[in-house]
């Protein structure tokens, strides 16, 4: 009698382990499934953002612009927005850019070098007071974000206030000691 409990007992254990088993294996296949299409999608992505890294390295930048947007539909990164912003700040596409980086803004509010990248069109457009709010924030988040002290001493400089140019490109200097530019501006305000 001892024995057939047993065999009862190890029957229905037996049983249960397999339906665990089987439970755990149709789970398995479920999230195999899911990730399959998730992860295609971010395949996709990646596989057109190095598309367009080629077109972009060979000069193609408005065909680089058209891949970049498209892996944009697969998948929204912060990466993609920066290269588009560039290359329409290289393209001296001023209004796109800005539409860019502030679209990218809107999905990562706190991506230091889409603000950098604002900066530099601000700049470029002879807004410095508004380029100098987003450098300044920039530095907020980055004490040590390369060029920033630079581009706000270009800006003063170009406002003819050399003193304050000259304490951005020593900023600069401590920052990033390597800097040809703040080096070359120092030595020109002080041979002037």
């Amino acid at each position: 009698m001892d024995t057939c409990k047993k065999n009862k007992k190890n029957g229905e254990y037996l049983i249960m382990k397999i339906f665990l088993i089987k439970i755990s294996l149709f789970f398995t296949l479920v999230v195999f499934i899911g990730g399959c299409s998730v992860n295609s999608d971010v395949a996709s992505s990646q596989k057109l953002t190095k598309e367009g890294d080629r077109y972009f390295s060979t000069g193609e930048i408005d065909k680089a612009i058209e891949v970049w947007i498209k892996a944009m539909g697969y998948k929204q990164k912060a990466e993609l927005y920066e290269k588009i912003v560039m290359a329409y700040i290289i393209k001296h596409q001023l209004p796109e850019a800005e539409r860019w980086a502030l679209k990218g803004l809107t999905d990562f509010p706190d991506n230091v070098n889409l603000f950098f990248n604002l900066g530099l069109i601000n700049f470029y457009n002879g807004e410095f007071e508004k380029a100098r709010k987003n450098l300044d924030r920039v530095l907020k988040m980055n004490g040590y974000y390369r060029d920033a002290h630079f581009l706000k001493g270009l800006m003063y400089e170009k406002e003819g206030k050399r003193a304050d140019a000259k304490r951005e490109y020593v900023r600069e200097i401590n920052v990033n000691p390597g800097s040809r530019k703040a080096w070359e501006k120092l030595r020109e305000l002080r041979d002037e």
